[in-house]
């Protein structure tokens, strides 16, 4: 309302009326957040970089590792001269074998994670060069053990790791940036099976290329220290020596929520992801645009890593974690409702949906369990999702004589869904001090547990 003279409001005036925003300001807009998503992921102190630059890397070789296993197959199982089948067999026996990285993450939990760091990186890069030297399937696949093991144990520990030294409103924004490096892997898998029939290796050349990085990047390591949050657990007398450690209340009841939903989400998305290329491939016949659908999904799931990343540290974690899962079933329906319009964006949406539950996934694990007990309770939880991935395609499989694949998944996804309803009783943790005993304690009115008595005084934590 405009102002008259005397001061008073003018009732014959009329207010101006605001410009709506048009396409051009609305991609600004758009492109101004992007731009500063994109800065979050570079925003780190001198400090931080000494942590990344080691660790940064292990979400790549997680995905390179899995994509040679996949892209890669017609050229090992060629080489090993078996069949595409079996070797699929032996490639479902080493997905299996991340389980095997409980008991090492323990270890971080007990001796410390630098020691473990420093284990796992070595062991990883014997096994890979050992695996370039298989002369079977048998070996291959018993070298692979080893390696996925290992490996699981990287991407796992080294998100710990991230998650106790950066600050904790960069902490999403640090793991996103592993996930989005990540998505390097599938390029250089890429190169490597164009320079298979070029070169005497041939298959082996997937893990020999491999080695030179790893050891630039075990020589890195050298210089890590351990984190302040376990010196801190350790000071105060808080760490647990048994190899299968007390998990007092709220985090037993966490746990199981928690592990619940990545369960029963590892479930869906594993036997989506694998039956939405038959689907593409073998009812609809879209070799090329099946390619190029996975390609043009990169920048969806950069937005994701965004919304995981970044964007969880200034949302929450809990919200961003119930947004993606959701975004996760929607996409579901897109793609198995046979709808042929509906299948590239709900692949898109797939896309955005699982980065962003892998960077705010991490996060949100290191924030809800006490540092004695992180390491081991992620380990838990990943290896619920990894299990229930493996169950889910066996379930689909053994009802595919009797029941439609797509209509399984449909009604899977749905089903599934209200399962979303336990983050309700997880407290919400962004910002959370990882350093303490009791880093969230908003669970369900639930007490923290009490300290440990006898300790020394935990000692400051910050940094000038």
């Amino acid at each position: 309302m405009a102002i008259v003279a005397g001061g008073g409001a003018d009732p014959g005036a009329v207010d101006p009326v605001e410009p709506t925003l048009g396409p051009r300001e609305l991609g600004a807009a758009g492109l101004a957040r992007l731009r500063g998503g994109l800065r979050a992921l570079s925003d780190f102190d001198p400090h931080e970089w000494r942590i990344l630059a080691p660790l940064m890397f292990v979400g790549f070789f997680e995905v390179y590792d899995l994509t040679v296993l996949t892209i890669g197959a017609p050229h090992i199982a060629d080489g090993l001269g078996v069949s595409i089948g079996v070797f699929g067999v032996g490639v479902a026996v080493i997905r299996l074998a991340a389980l095997g990285s409980v008991p090492i993450l323990r270890a971080a939990d007990r001796i410390g994670r630098r020691t473990m760091l420093l284990v796992s990186i070595a062991a990883f890069t014997a096994a890979t060069g050992l695996t370039a030297l298989a002369s079977g399937l048998a070996a291959f696949v018993a070298i692979q053990i080893v390696a996925r093991a290992f490996l699981a144990t990287e991407s796992s520990l080294g998100a710990v790791v991230i998650s106790e030294e950066v600050r904790k409103e960069r902490r999403g924004a640090a793991l996103s940036l592993v996930g989005v490096i990540s998505f390097l892997g599938p390029g250089l898998t890429a190169l490597a099976i164009l320079a298979v029939p070029l070169t005497p290796l041939d298959w082996r050349i997937f893990y020999v290329i491999a080695l030179p990085p790893l050891f630039v990047i075990a020589y890195l390591r050298r210089n890590l220290g351990e984190t302040t949050a376990f010196a801190v657990a350790e000071t105060e007398d808080r760490l647990q020596q048994r190899l299968i450690p007390r998990v007092p209340e709220p985090y037993a009841s966490r746990l199981r929520r928690i592990a619940t939903v990545f369960g029963v989400a590892g479930a869906i998305q594993t036997a989506a992801f694998f039956y939405s290329s038959a689907l593409a491939q073998d009812e609809y016949g879209w070799n090329a645009l099946y390619t190029a659908t996975i390609l043009t999904a990169g920048p969806f799931a950069l937005a994701g890593f965004l919304l995981g990343g970044p964007g969880s540290d200034r949302i929450g974690r809990r919200p961003v974690l119930a947004t993606a899962l959701v975004l996760g079933v929607i996409s579901n329906l897109m793609i198995f409702s046979e709808v042929r319009p509906l299948f590239v964006p709900g692949f898109w949406v797939a896309a955005s949906a699982n980065a962003a539950v892998l960077a705010v996934g991490y996060a949100y694990l290191s924030e809800l369990f006490p540092t004695e007990l992180r390491a081991t309770l992620t380990s838990v939880v990943v290896a619920a999702q990894i299990a229930g991935g493996s169950i889910g395609l066996l379930v689909v499989a053994a009802l595919a004589g009797a029941v439609d694949t797509s209509l399984q998944l449909v009604v899977g996804g749905l089903l599934a869904a209200p399962v979303i309803l336990l983050l309700r009783g997880l407290p919400e943790t962004r910002g959370a001090d990882v350093t303490l005993a009791h880093p969230a304690t908003a669970d369900m009115g639930a007490s923290p547990p009490r300290p440990p008595t006898g300790g020394l005084p935990r000692r400051s934590t910050s940094r000038e």
